[in-house]
This record gives C-alpha cells, sequence and structure tokens, in this order.
C-alpha cells in the first residue's frame, strides 16, 4: 500500500481562505476601475489615475503656495486655464472621489466579514 502524504492534502480551511482571498481581490480590483472613472467638477472632466492625482495634487501645493499661481490643464476637450481656488477645488473633489472609493471597500468588506449581503458592482461613486 502506498503511503500518503498528508501534508499535500487541501482541507476546507485552505479553500475557504483562498476564496476568502480571491473576493478580496475582486473588490479591491473593483476599487480600482471606480478610482480611475474620473469626475467632473465645475463642468471639467478630470482624470483620476494615479499619474492624474499626482499631477493634480502637485499643482494643488503651488496654489496653495501661491495664491495667484495659474495652469494650463489638459483635459479631454483640450487645454483650459485654471487659477488657483479652481485647482483645490479640483484637488479637493479628486481626493473625495479616492477616498470614496476606499471607504466603499471598507464598507464591502465590513458586509463579507459580517456575513452581509454584498454587491461588489454596486455602490461606487
Amino acid at each position: 500500500m502506498p503511503n500518503i502524504d498528508l501534508t499535500q492534502l487541501i482541507t476546507a480551511e485552505d479553500k475557504a481562505a483562498e476564496a476568502y482571498a480571491a473576493l478580496l481581490a475582486s473588490v479591491k480590483h473593483r476599487r480600482n476601475q471606480a478610482i480611475l472613472t474620473g469626475i467632473t467638477v465645475g463642468g471639467i472632466d478630470i482624470a483620476t489615475d494615479d499619474m492624474s492625482q499626482q499631477r493634480i495634487m502637485g499643482a494643488a501645493v503651488a496654489a496653495m503656495l501661491d495664491a495667484n499661481y495659474t495652469v494650463s490643464w489638459k483635459t479631454p476637450a483640450g487645454f483650459i486655464p485654471l487659477d488657483a481656488p479652481t485647482i483645490l477645488t479640483i484637488a479637493t473633489a479628486v481626493r473625495a472621489h479616492v477616498q470614496a472609493c476606499f471607504d466603499r471597500e471598507a464598507d464591502l468588506i465590513a458586509d463579507i466579514e459580517a456575513g452581509d449581503p454584498y454587491d461588489i458592482w454596486a455602490g461606487w461613486p
């Protein structure tokens, strides 16, 4: 009779942990998709991908340091001038959008852990 190596068995706990990790990865992926959707601020379409966020926050720092700061900002519709107050409004809106995506992720994870109903496709900003 052959020896059975029990260390190679996949337990129910292993399967559950793997399924849970996959579910959390799906929620994270959905969060990242939501972040990338972009926003519209004062009629201006603003990209919210990581690079755009960095650029907006850099412009916001410049606007905080110089109330007279202006920039020619590229949007899908072309370049538009932005003054310091508008830059700060946009930066604040972008930050709120990103945080709302993380808040939705946190709510979903809480629902999952509590065993409550959830829909990873609904409720995103």
